[in-house]
């Protein structure tokens, strides 16, 4: 059978390609910038803002919904699917360092 049949006898195992870079992917938007001024500095997430601008952009949009930022923080923490590659370590800490924030102003 030919490569190419094989490949259209599975269409769930080829990859669907991804719409192009968008800007709120690889910068931080104004909006997130002015957030990340407002934490604590001991509580800014540094490298999660250089390595991966998109996630920060969504965290900040949620940040006001506890709800829905929690949510986001379990998508980005937890792994569902398995075999994810997941974070760097650094970026980690980071992320649960904010969610802890964000725990402690809902109880205040």
């Amino acid at each position: 059978m030919p490569a190419i049949l094989a490949a259209s006898a599975r269409p769930a195992a080829v990859p669907r390609p991804r719409c192009g870079a968008r800007d709120a992917d690889t910068t931080l938007q104004p909006a997130t910038r002015s957030w990340l001024r407002q934490l604590p500095a001991g509580r800014r997430p540094l490298r999660l803002a250089e390595r991966h601008p998109h996630v920060l952009n969504r965290i900040a949009w949620c940040w006001a919904d506890a709800g829905l930022v929690d949510a986001v923080f379990d998508d980005l923490l937890i792994d569902r699917r398995g075999g994810r590659q997941g974070f760097a370590p650094a970026v980690v800490l980071e992320l649960r360092r904010l969610r802890d924030h964000r725990l402690q102003l809902e109880r205040h």
